[in-house]
């Protein structure tokens, strides 16, 4: 798990859309800053993180970091993925947590879906 999620902080990092959305299977859903979200094609997923990853740099993104809470089988090929995390701006950070859950598909784990809500950075659940 902690190698998808290491793609996905250097995705963010690079502000990279093509990648970030590269770490999703279709069809997939994101609930986030956004609003609830469901995408079909990989088109529009570039397209949400390309406005995301313009909002980021216009706010001096620096750096994206997580802590890895719980992981959760949900059988052979799902899990339920917590994760903290930290974004670092020029002069501010921000805190929050998401919900993962994820899906095996040719051996690699993909984000089926992810639910993005308010928390701390710190380890405690």
């Amino acid at each position: 798990m902690e190698e998808l999620l290491d793609h996905y902080v250097a995705a963010f990092d690079r502000l990279d859309a093509e990648q970030i959305a590269g770490l999703y299977r279709m069809p997939c859903a994101i609930a986030d800053a956004d609003g609830v979200q469901t995408f079909t094609e990989h088109e529009m997923l570039v397209r949400k993180f390309s406005q995301n990853c313009q909002q980021l740099q216009q706010l001096g993104y620096q750096r994206a970091q997580y802590q890895l809470l719980s992981v959760k089988p949900l059988g052979d090929n799902q899990l339920l993925v917590n994760v903290a995390w930290r974004v670092v701006f020029a002069d501010s950070q921000l805190d929050f947590r998401s919900v993962y859950i994820v899906h095996k598909l040719e051996q690699r784990w993909l984000i089926f879906s992810t639910h993005v809500y308010p928390g701390s950075f710190a380890s405690s659940q």
